[in-house]
């Protein structure tokens, strides 16, 4: 069965790879893959708790409302560190970061696959 965990130790270690090829090649993507990466694992993490709180606990309310919340944050946030300034965030860093997420998702399924 596929797991949340086992997901958000994947996109780290694909993270980490894409961290390690972008450093090696001298670019200034490294901050961004990492800023990436660390809004998809909090993003997976928000999730997990906004699901507990509104299925599990019966607040069906909270389920329409807080992942508009949740994105309009991450939106307002990744807008913010990608714009702010002589110090900003490569923004193709920050898409390979993200992009770690429907890999590390492929990943898990494929793996788990026959283990139903």
């Amino acid at each position: 069965m596929p797991s949340v965990r086992r997901v958000q130790l994947k996109i780290v270690a694909l993270g980490a790879v894409a961290a390690a090829v972008c450093a090696a090649l001298g670019g200034p993507g490294v901050w961004g893959v990492l800023f990436g990466v660390g809004l998809v694992i909090s993003s997976l993490w928000s999730y997990t708790i906004l699901f507990d709180a509104a299925i599990r606990k019966g607040n069906r309310r909270l389920a329409l409302g807080l992942p508009f919340v949740k994105l309009a944050a991450f939106l307002a946030l990744g807008w913010w560190v990608i714009t702010r300034g002589a110090g900003a965030i490569d923004p193709l860093g920050v898409a390979v970061g993200v992009t770690c997420l429907p890999l590390a998702a492929v990943w898990e399924a494929l793996t788990t696959k026959g283990n139903r």
